[in-house]
């Protein structure tokens, strides 16, 4: 877009030098013809001053109404068709002035105004020159309309890249504040989930600080719920289940490698399930190979998932296995989580060695 946008610039300053020549190459030709009075002195100055004018205030960023710069296209005409009055040596800034027109007017008007112009250019140079008289300024208009349609064509596709770069830009930050509330804010909130689950059999009897926990509990559930809707409302599409499952073994395989220990997981999952179960099945592979690579002293993982049943209305049974010590010891918070979240969904989780097993429902939302 950048070599785009260059172009245009390119194309709009051409456009001012070729003005400029164009007047030179008058004032040379009517010096040399005895035409340069001044009069045609003062209308070539009037010229360049309403044509500066006009140029600088557009380029300052300035607002310019339509009907603002249909006088000014106007009043420029008018003192060129002067100026063609006093001598034909200005008759070739009809190029810019047709350019101009196509750019000021609507695409009818515009062509209109550029056969008019080319109208007034051949009654002037063809008594002098005959056929060459015709030619040259036919051709030269001909080409004026094309570079204005190649330079809206080019304007187009810029405008164009820089509403997708917009639209990119607007989806790449909306999936950042995803990821950013999907790994702060939802896991904090289900960590006070669960730990209000814990601290609800510590209380015992008392009522007051059970309600108040209550409280705490369906808070932290509803902006958990808020904050899921929004990381699904807002992250891009999901990959297909499988294929985020063997990114995550080739990921956990790098990992380990990079510190030394061989790992090899394998993966035997081909079916794809919808949302959300997938995400769900995603965080129970994701913490058992988590589990093994801290933990597991394993060079062998397994991960397996079926489903029994419709994809969009079975049960996916979830199986993470590996030939290291397994899951031994107190669960953590990242097991317990786990147990928390299929709960939400209806599922199961069982740990049995060097196993961890999980059920979950598989229903499309």
């Amino acid at each position: 877009m950048k070599t785009t946008n260059h172009i245009l610039v390119l194309l709009s300053v051409s456009l001012h030098v070729l003005t400029a020549v164009l007047l030179g190459v008058g004032l040379l030709s009517a010096g040399q013809a005895g035409a340069l009075n001044p009069v045609t002195l003062v209308l070539v100055a009037a010229f360049s001053l309403v044509y500066l004018a006009g140029t600088v205030w557009k380029h300052q960023g300035r607002e310019v109404s339509q009907a603002a710069a249909y006088a000014w296209l106007a009043l420029i005409v008018a003192l060129w068709a002067a100026l063609g009055v006093r001598t034909s040596a200005f008759v070739w800034l009809e190029f810019p002035l047709v350019i101009l027109a196509q750019l000021l007017l609507p695409t009818g008007f515009g062509l209109g105004v550029a056969a008019m112009l080319l109208a007034a250019t051949l009654a002037r140079t063809v008594p002098d020159a005959g056929w060459a008289g015709f030619i040259g300024p036919t051709i030269g208009t001909l080409l004026a309309v094309f570079i204005v349609y190649a330079y809206q064509a080019l304007r187009q596709e810029t405008e164009m890249y820089k509403e997708l770069e917009h639209a990119a830009g607007v989806a790449e930050e909306r999936a950042r504040l995803s990821r950013e509330v999907h790994d702060t804010m939802a896991q904090g909130l289900s960590s006070i989930v669960l730990l209000g689950r814990a601290l609800d059999k510590q209380l015992g009897d008392n009522e007051e600080a059970r309600a108040t926990l209550d409280t705490i509990r369906a808070t932290a559930s509803e902006n958990l719920a808020a904050a899921r809707r929004f990381v699904a409302v807002n992250a891009p599409p999901a990959a297909p289940l499988p294929t985020r499952l063997h990114e995550l073994a080739a990921s956990a395989e790098e990992r380990q490698r990079a510190l030394g220990r061989a790992l090899r997981v394998q993966v035997n999952a081909d079916t794809d399930v919808p949302e959300p179960a997938a995400s769900v099945i995603e965080r129970v592979v994701r913490e058992g190979v988590s589990n093994i690579e801290r933990h597991s002293r394993a060079d062998l993982a397994v991960i397996t998932v079926d489903v029994s049943g419709d994809v969009s209305g079975g049960v996916a049974t979830v199986d993470v296995y590996d030939n290291g010590d397994g899951i031994i010891g107190e669960e953590g918070f990242g097991i317990k989580g786990l147990r928390a979240r299929l709960a939400e969904v209806g599922g199961t989780l069982t740990i049995d060695g060097t196993v961890l097993a999980a059920s979950v429902p598989v229903e499309e939302q």
